[in-house]
């Protein structure tokens, strides 16, 4: 009995120990996320006075991390503060360490995977982030600049930020010639700019037209065939993990059969011209090197079947409370089959220019078309799809 409830002590001791653990990850990971566009926005405009309630916000959150620590470095350098501190508080962390490894991770191909496989390990900034392309910037134009007495440890600290191997002795460090180091100095420029480049052209919504075929998984004599797929979506930024789109797409349905409806408690044997789809998706991407993106998503919303039927309503006008005279009048009211969609799907993606992809998408789709009381006829629920898409 003593071990059962040592067994059972232990379990309840662990669960409180994880649970906050989780919570706390979790708090963190939102916060990065939702700083790391400002900070890259403030630092890209050199308007430092804005960073510290950012950088204050993170460590709340997150403790004490490396970009922060590298960040209040460079400030205080720019500034013409004491950094000593600072440069040793970052030292005893072992954060020099931590940034060396960051560097020859984010050198990788692999380095998209590397980084979704252990966010916490890089403290929940991606991998290439163009971040970092701005403090190497800064700091290698720190070691360059006149305007600035640096004691070693800030030579040091810089050549480390700035991913340089140069050493304080300038003449055992020229082991380049002139022309070598303006093409090196080129390559990083273009580098940051592609960098910024993807940054923001990822940071962008996106639009997305739809075009394919929709079609029964399986079945016996179902009433709708494969049909052409029309649509378009809203996509939310790449830049983030989790993806998020909304939007419709039609089914134009020319090639199915006839069923049964209820029509004000007749049988009504009916065609459907078209299949509607309004709802949305949440994603997240399993690998992203900016060039090649693949999603997986869970899709979720409305289905509606045209029987065909449609009716004029009539309204007549009538005196509200207070004592206003409403106008009557006529509307159209469809008659549709309606029930829920949910789909799994996975999309690929292959960047043209800029922001705008082309990309292909497979998925399943579950329509329980029973849910609708009107509908006398079985309608067959299980479907796939693959579509051909752009985003702009």
């Amino acid at each position: 009995m003593n071990r059962y409830i040592s067994v059972i002590l232990f379990s309840i001791i662990t669960l409180f120990t994880i649970i906050p653990s989780s919570f706390a990850q979790d708090k963190c990971e939102l916060t990065i996320n939702s700083s790391l566009d400002p900070l890259t926005k403030i630092l890209n405009a050199n308007q430092y006075d804005k960073l510290a309630p950012i950088l204050a916000q993170i460590e709340q959150s997150c403790g004490t991390i490396e970009l922060v620590q590298r960040i209040k470095i460079v400030h205080l350098i720019i500034a013409k503060q004491s950094s000593g501190n600072a440069i040793e508080r970052y030292l005893d962390n072992g954060f020099d360490e931590q940034l060396l490894n960051r560097f020859a991770d984010a050198a990788r191909e692999d380095f998209a995977y590397q980084y979704e496989s252990n966010k916490q390990q890089y403290n929940y900034v991606p991998l290439r982030h163009p971040i970092d392309q701005l403090i190497k910037t800064r700091a290698k134009a720190l070691l360059q600049s006149q305007s600035y007495t640096l004691s070693d440890a800030e030579i040091d600290i810089l050549n480390l930020f700035s991913n340089e191997e140069l050493l304080r002795n300038q003449a055992s460090s020229v082991k380049q010639t002139v022309p070598e180091k303006q093409e090196h100095a080129v390559k990083e420029e273009q580098e940051e700019t592609l960098a910024l480049a993807d940054y923001y052209n990822k940071s962008k919504i996106g639009f997305l037209p739809y075009i394919g075929v929709y079609g029964p998984l399986g079945g016996k004599n179902t009433t709708f065939g494969p049909n052409l797929s029309l649509g378009f979506t809203i996509m939310s930024s790449l830049q983030k993990s989790f993806i998020f789109e909304g939007g419709f797409k039609v089914r134009i349905n020319s090639n199915d059969k006839n069923f049964d409806y209820n029509y004000y408690d007749q049988s009504e044997s009916v065609n459907s011209n078209f299949g509607l789809f309004f709802g949305g998706a949440v994603g997240y991407k399993i690998y992203d090197n900016t060039k090649y993106i693949v999603i997986p998503k869970l899709n979720i919303g409305i289905d509606m079947v045209d029987t065909g039927i449609s009716e004029d309503i009539y309204t007549d006008g009538y005196y509200d409370g207070y004592g206003d005279y409403i106008s009557g009048g006529n509307s159209t009211k469809l008659h549709t089959v309606n029930t829920m969609h949910l789909g799994l799907s996975m999309a690929g993606m292959r960047q043209i220019k800029g922001k705008n992809y082309i990309g292909i998408e497979a998925g399943y789709h579950y329509t329980p078309y029973q849910w609708d009381h009107n509908l006398l006829s079985n309608i067959y629920n299980h479907y796939g799809s693959i579509e051909l898409f752009f985003r702009f």
